[in-house]
C-alpha cells in the first residue's frame, strides 16, 4: 500500500476563459469549466472517471489475485448536482457489471473494491480538506 502524496496542478489558459490545463506526473489533461467551452471533460466528470477507473483496476487486480477469470468489466458512474444545495451532489451511483462470473463472485469482487478504494470511500464518508490561498500582484 502506498502512502505517497499525489499532486495534480492546474493552470488557466489566458486566451480561453473556462479552459484549464492539468498536470499530473508529467501528463497533461485539458478540462473545461461547466461555464466554459464545454468541449473537454469537466470537474464532476473527472470525479466520476476516478471512481470508474478505480473500480475497474481494483476489481481486475483482485480477480487476478483470487484466481477468478473475468471476461470484462463495465463500470458506469452517475451523479446529479444538488437541487436543494448546489454545492453538493444529490447522489452518486456506481453501476458495475462483471462479465464471466456468477453473482456471488461479482459481489465478492465488489465488496473488495468498496473495502479498499480510497476514492470510493472518500466520496462515501467524506474527509477533511484544507484550503490554502495565496494572492500576488
Amino acid at each position: 500500500m502506498t502512502t505517497d502524496v499525489v499532486e495534480v496542478a492546474g493552470h488557466t489558459l489566458v486566451d480561453r476563459p473556462g479552459r484549464f490545463l492539468l498536470d499530473a506526473r508529467g501528463n497533461h489533461l485539458v478540462t473545461d469549466s461547466r461555464f466554459g467551452p464545454a468541449e473537454a471533460v469537466q470537474a464532476g466528470e473527472l470525479l466520476l472517471a476516478a471512481l470508474t477507473s478505480c473500480a475497474m483496476a481494483n476489481i481486475q487486480a483482485n480477480a487476478e489475485a483470487d484466481g477468478i477469470a473475468v471476461d470484462s468489466i463495465e463500470v458506469r458512474a452517475t451523479h446529479r448536482r444538488g437541487t436543494a444545495d448546489v454545492t453538493r451532489y444529490d447522489f452518486t451511483t456506481v453501476h458495475i457489471h462483471i462479465h464471466g462470473v456468477d453473482q456471488a463472485a461479482a459481489e465478492l469482487l465488489a465488496d473488495k473494491f468498496v473495502s479498499t478504494c480510497p476514492i470510493y470511500n472518500t466520496v462515501r464518508r467524506g474527509s477533511g480538506i484544507e484550503l490554502v490561498v495565496n494572492g500576488s500582484l
